[in-house]
């Protein structure tokens, strides 16, 4: 094979892997998201500080969301992947409120990961844990979103 024979070879080669990777993008700007606002509620206490997981289950599209609530216990969930709201669907929701040695929330924006940080979980499974909660909610444009969370039995 002479140089040039190569060097155009190499070419088409080149040519050819460009025009595969300019086809692996997607043009789609993903799931329609729907705004989702609520309250968390503790023994009928707004719950402040707390983290909040959506996460899809059955059909629902998307990956979920989290948010973290405020004053009067509201939140808004942010859509992992950009942009508040997330897919209108069914949800599993997680809530976390993981306080530090002096009883205090974990700050917001702390990115210590939970099994390094000295804070624990003072939710039982049943409402923070992401794969065993027992909340779930139906995200519709316009609904707003209670949960209510109980310690006492």
């Amino acid at each position: 094979m002479s140089v040039i024979e190569f060097r155009q070879s190499m070419i088409a080669v080149v040519l050819l892997i460009s025009g595969v990777c300019v086809g692996c993008g997607t043009s789609q700007e993903g799931p329609e998201l729907a705004p989702v606002a609520g309250v968390v509620m503790l023994d009928d206490e707004p719950l402040v500080n707390a983290d909040v997981y959506f996460l899809p289950i059955e059909n629902t599209p998307g990956i979920g969301g989290q948010g973290r609530t405020g004053e009067a216990g509201k939140f808004k969930i942010n859509y992992y992947r950009g942009g508040q709201g997330l897919p209108a669907g069914d949800y599993r929701v997680a809530v976390s409120y993981r306080l530090m040695p002096d009883g205090t929330p974990v700050p917001e924006g702390d990115t210590t990961p939970p099994i390094e940080s000295p804070a624990s979980e003072s939710l039982p499974p049943r409402y923070s844990s992401q794969e065993q909660s027992e909340l779930t909610a139906t995200v519709a444009a316009g609904q707003p979103i209670e949960l209510k969370l109980t310690t006492k039995k």
